[in-house]
């Protein structure tokens, strides 16, 4: 379907696109900085329940892939804004407008979990021989708040972009957070992790969102 006279004009969009791609790589530099590296593995291991292999390397594939798509708004909007591969509907442009506010608010998120978390963010669902159970910052009221950041980056960018590619990612994400966050529960919250103590804190937290408990 061809994009409505409504939506954001491509001028808009791929300087939009080359904004939020600068933004990445400072966020990128920023947490590098803090001595963090959300895809590194992990070393002195106590416990760990990784996924199967296909599905970690999904997960990895989910959050990485997506955010190379405003680098191809701004280098090549002809193949990637105003294409069959996006979609339209009536007052779109507004709604491109709530993806970037979300994408930020994903962003912004994505950078400060990570700050707080520090060398305990890695890919794996593990516990660390010398593991911390964080509870302050975003922790303090949400479990994943790393996970709801990907989720929104993804689907701000896909309404954004009005990406049907970028909207399967999203769904992709949304399934897999979820099966993540389920598993690294059970770990933490096992005699292995961190027992009652992780028990507790789920109680007064939310899964993703800020007091909505989801034992």
């Amino acid at each position: 379907m061809a994009l409505s006279e409504a939506v954001l004009d491509p001028l808009v969009a791929r300087t939009a696109a080359a904004t939020i791609a600068i933004l990445y790589v400072a966020g990128v530099v920023i947490v590098q900085r803090q001595g963090v590296c959300p895809i590194r593995r992990s070393t002195g291991v106590r416990a760990m329940d990784n996924p199967p292999r296909a599905a970690q390397l999904a997960w990895e594939a989910t959050f990485l892939l997506p955010n190379l798509y405003p680098c191809g708004v701004a280098l090549v909007p002809a193949w990637t804004y105003g294409t069959w591969l996006n979609f339209a509907f009536p007052f779109d442009s507004f709604a491109q407008g709530i993806g970037l506010a979300v994408w930020a608010l994903g962003g912004g998120l994505a950078v400060w979990s990570a700050r707080t978390l520090g060398r305990f963010m890695v890919v794996d669902i593990v516990v660390l021989e010398d593991h911390e159970l964080i509870t302050r910052g975003p922790y303090a009221r949400i479990r994943h708040p790393t996970y709801a950041a990907v989720m929104c980056m993804l689907a701000g960018l896909a309404l954004l972009f009005l990406s049907y590619v970028l909207a399967a990612f999203s769904v992709v994400a949304i399934v897999l957070a979820n099966y993540r966050a389920r598993k690294e529960e059970r770990l933490l919250g096992s005699a292995a992790g961190f027992g009652d103590a992780y028990r507790a804190y789920m109680a007064r937290t939310g899964r993703f969102l800020p007091g909505v408990r989801r034992a």
